[in-house]
């Protein structure tokens, strides 16, 4: 596949994803009220998230290491999504890049929900770097990506590849 298209069809899933995280902010905000446990939004995100994938990808919780999967069963994964409900700490970060490493997927998030904010914190993984980006439910779900940074196996502390100012 041309590196045009896995970009364009990185952006799709993501635009999907963005709309089922709309869905489930929208439709079950008592999960919110409630302070439910984190595998409850994982349970709703999936079925958000069967809304807006064709029929031809299965949608799995809790399986392969990944809070949710969403995949064919033969290893093609657009999307795999990891669900925190506060900031991802640097095991759950590690989780989530050992998945992105090993089962290869188009595209690997972790979704910070930060209860009480009027954000919400996507971590996108890539092989070299993570990209941290805000978005804004108040603001129709635009998102701003924050900063990139490097991955480095003998270094926690991740050098900032780019950080991006937002305007006021």
């Amino acid at each position: 596949m041309a590196r045009e298209d896995l970009r364009s069809e990185n952006i799709d899933t993501f635009t999907l994803f963005k709309k089922a995280l709309r869905d489930l902010v929208e439709s079950d905000s008592f999960l919110f009220a409630r302070k439910a446990k984190r595998e409850a939004f994982s349970c709703r995100m999936a079925q958000h998230l069967n809304k807006y994938f064709g029929s031809e990808w299965y949608i799995d919780a809790a399986i392969e290491g990944s809070d949710i999967i969403i995949w064919d069963r033969q290893g093609n994964i657009p999307l795999s999504l990891f669900i925190a409900k506060d900031y991802v700490n640097s095991v759950q970060k590690d989780r989530a890049r050992l998945f992105h490493l090993q089962h290869n997927p188009a595209l690997t998030l972790a979704l910070s929900l930060l209860e009480g904010k009027d954000y919400m914190l996507i971590y996108r993984f890539e092989k070299e770097y993570i990209d941290y980006m805000h978005v804004y439910p108040d603001q129709d779900y635009q998102d701003t990506v924050l900063k990139r940074c490097l991955i480095k196996d003998d270094d926690d502390k991740n050098p900032v590849l780019f950080r991006i100012k937002r305007r006021k």
